[in-house]
């Protein structure tokens, strides 16, 4: 099956008006997008990309600037990575949803994989350190751990990726 994903302001009309429609299971994510994706993207608050398979829009994830206090991010990163311990740029990952139609056919990982795409875009534009998540359930997190997302010490819904390793994850294919 072919995805393509698209910046919500670019989707046509037909698929903008399918936004009622979209049904992930969370009502709280099905309502984001139905009423408020539309007025943060015109807010400038984040943007949402869409996945459209067979000509339905099947998912979305939302992308926002966030800082991250480096402190609360697990001290073998801090090391590893020479990051410094105060406030630094990421960017957070902060809805990702697919439509209970398109659920356990592989969208998830595609939505995923465009998102570390665009994060590599922002650190060339304007630097940032990673991607930060917060999970909403052990079951999500455990997604995002497929992907190479750590746990932070404090809090285990909220995860991190360290940028070198979204790069290394593209030079490798």
């Amino acid at each position: 099956m072919t995805t393509k994903i698209r910046p919500l302001s670019q989707l046509p009309k037909a698929l903008l008006d399918a936004r009622a429609s979209f049904d992930c299971g969370t009502p709280v994510l099905n309502r984001y997008l139905a009423q408020n994706a539309s007025q943060h993207e015109a807010r400038n608050i984040n943007r949402t990309f869409c996945g459209i398979r067979d000509g339905a829009l099947a998912g979305f994830y939302s992308l926002t600037n966030a800082t991250v206090d480096v402190s609360a991010i697990s001290p073998g990163v801090i090391k590893k990575y020479k990051l410094p311990t105060h406030l630094l740029p990421a960017v957070r990952l902060s809805r990702l949803a697919v439509d209970v139609r398109f659920q356990r056919k592989g969208l998830g990982k595609c939505l995923m994989i465009d998102a570390m795409s665009r994060v590599i875009r922002v650190a060339d534009l304007s630097g940032c350190i990673g991607l930060v998540v917060d999970a909403k359930d052990d079951k999500a997190a455990k997604f995002y751990e497929g992907f190479g997302f750590r746990q932070t010490p404090e809090h285990e819904l909220l995860l991190f990726m360290p940028l070198p390793e979204i790069q290394t994850l593209f030079a490798t294919g």
